[in-house]
């Protein structure tokens, strides 16, 4: 009996990424095509562990003709196309229900999830058309950007699910291939419809951060395209406002959305856009308008390209931008909650309300406060939330937002709980804590708190092997020099140790970072703190009597701590209180 389902691929150099993708359909499909089109990585090999049905095809620059040809060696009734850098995600929806469909549909759109990786932004969803039936005519055509060929579109059908997950990879590979799809794009010029070619170069030449390439593809290409090829008319209108903005064309992108409204009324992701661009141009009440309208319109219909949150948390977290740029901190609080409650990984509203209750709470008020809402459960939120109240100064509450995390937290975090003790007043903790993280290397930075650690401990002798430890490395010596400075002056008063002016806006800048750490000590620390002011006094004095840059660097980093001052004034007392100066620029 032939598979029911048959997963086919065309794949080069996809060593790293094609397991996450084969794992990911295991019970799916019952048989996996592999056409590799010349990979000089083990991705042949990979491809081996999953299947036997592993092909060659002489690399020709036709896309299609390299699917069609994995196509002909498929044997199962349905077949479902993905690329090495996707996956599917089959707790979303069932392959299998789909193929006794009773509407008699012979292939299907399925939905695409595209997300940037690690960058926190919501992703989009789009539909492309990756399942049908084996052997009744369906072929992909293209030599770039191959679609398969709708005969009969009354045969397609949209299905919720399963979902599939696209996987960006890093931006050199990136580029890599944007330049090899204007290249084929080009080669390709007449057997593409006009509008189809130029939403492709618009594509590749936003991508390749080139807004003023992409304008006129685009449109031209929203010119021609109608309703009936929403699944890229979409896209490029989205693409067009990107560019638009990109390129401070503002009111323009503003009249086209206008446009688009009327056409589409009940497009939420149209209204945010138009709600974005409003408030980039500081109309706060005409924006709010705009962001309303889009939480009415609910989710998009299908076929529709959607950026995720328009219609929920994204509204709600710029609405509560907007009324906290027009003073109403309660509404905006209460907006940046709404959008936290939807969607608990999209952290940015926590900046905005961490700021706000602040103000009106206090430290120890916000902590309880974010605790009370459940803020600290989840580690994410909590990370974020120790930073904040350690770049806020107070280092001993950070270290509270971890602590019931300590056994879950990834690598670079494990080092923060050590930091943010040390600068609680606490550096015997803190070395506990190094002593258990056993780093034989470390980041620079975190050999620089563990030698605070031992300065203010006063075992000298550890603290210089430390920093000679890291001397030995190439990398680390600027650093290393840093902390014998601190040794010195924290020991004998002085430091005669002066850096090469190759070195020496490093070793600067890591004293500044130790001076501003301990001055957050002598505000909030619940300790002794003699040794936190001792140090800092010295470390300022040798800064001063450096040189004329680190003079330079000490003014700009004091203007720093004023200008934080005067907006946190600005938030609590109003302009009437923002008193203190908020330098624009720096000499």
């Amino acid at each position: 009996m032939n598979p029911d389902i048959t997963l086919v691929m065309i794949v080069r150099d996809e060593e790293a990424t094609l397991p996450r993708c084969l794992e990911s359909v295991k019970g799916a499909v019952d048989e996996i095509v592999i056409v590799d089109t010349g990979s000089k990585d083990r991705t042949v090999e990979t491809a081996c562990r999953y299947t036997p049905g592993v092909y060659h095809y002489p690399w020709d620059g036709d896309f299609a003709a390299a699917r069609n040809f994995a196509l002909a060696r498929a044997n199962g009734g349905w077949i479902l196309s993905l690329d090495a850098d996707e996956e599917l995600d089959p707790a979303s929806g069932d392959l299998r229900a789909l193929t006794g469909n009773k509407d008699g549909y012979e292939a299907y759109f399925l939905p695409l999830y595209n997300r940037a990786q690690g960058d926190g932004s919501p992703g989009q969803y789009h539909y492309v058309l990756r399942f049908f039936r084996n052997g009744c005519g369906y072929r992909f055509q293209g030599s770039i950007h191959e679609q398969v060929v709708v005969a009969y579109p009354e045969k397609t059908g949209v299905a919720a699910g399963p979902l599939i997950r696209h996987h960006t990879g890093g931006g050199r590979e990136r580029n890599r291939k944007r330049g090899r799809n204007l290249k084929l794009l080009q080669r390709a010029a007449g057997e593409l419809p006009a509008p189809f070619r130029q939403y492709y170069l618009g594509v590749e030449w936003l991508a390749l951060g080139r807004p003023e390439r992409a304008l006129p593809c685009f449109e031209q290409a929203l010119r021609q395209l109608t309703d009936a090829q929403l699944l890229f008319r979409l896209p490029a209108l989205h693409h067009l406002l990107s560019c638009l903005t990109h390129l401070n064309r503002l009111d323009e992108a503003i009249c086209l959305c206008l446009e688009e409204c009327r056409r589409y009324p009940f497009y939420s992701d149209v209204l945010f856009a138009g709600g974005l661009l409003l408030e980039t141009k500081g109309e706060y009440a005409a924006a709010v308008k705009w962001f309303q309208e889009a939480l009415q319109c609910g989710r998009p219909p299908a076929l529709f390209y959607h950026l995720e949150g328009t219609e929920s948390f994204l509204s709600y977290f710029h609405l509560g931008h907007c009324y906290e740029q027009m003073g109403d901190h309660r509404q905006a609080s209460g907006y940046y909650c709404r959008a936290l409650a939807i969607n608990p990984d999209y952290i940015y509203p926590l900046y905005n309300l961490f700021l706000l209750t602040l103000v009106e709470k206090g430290a120890v008020g916000t902590f309880e406060c974010f605790q009370r809402a459940g803020y600290l459960s989840g580690l994410k939120q909590s990370a974020l939330l120790a930073d904040l109240f350690f770049e806020a100064g107070y280092p001993g509450l950070a270290a509270a937002c971890l602590e019931a995390h300590g056994d879950s937290l990834s690598a670079p975090l494990r080092q923060h709980p050590a930091r943010f003790h040390l600068y609680a007043g606490r550096p015997e903790q803190a070395l506990l804590l190094f002593g258990r993280l056993a780093i034989a290397g470390g980041d620079p930075s975190s050999v620089t708190d563990e030698v605070v650690a031992l300065i203010l401990n006063r075992d000298f002798t550890a603290a210089r092997s430390r920093a000679l430890s890291l001397w030995r490395r190439p990398d680390g010596r600027s650093e290393a020099l840093a902390q014998l400075v601190l040794i010195s002056l924290l020991e004998n008063g002085h430091s005669g140790l002066r850096p090469e002016k190759n070195r020496e806006a490093t070793v600067v800048r890591t004293v500044l970072t130790v001076v501003e750490y301990c001055l957050r000590a002598l505000s909030t620390a619940d300790g002794e703190t003699a040794r936190y002011r001792q140090l800092t006094e010295r470390a300022v004095e040798w800064l001063t009597g450096l040189s004329p840059a680190s003079c330079a660097a000490l003014r700009c980093y004091l203007l720093d701590r004023a200008g934080a001052a005067g907006k946190l004034a600005m938030l609590k007392f109003g302009p009437a209180g923002g008193f203190w100066p908020c330098p624009a620029g720096r000499p």
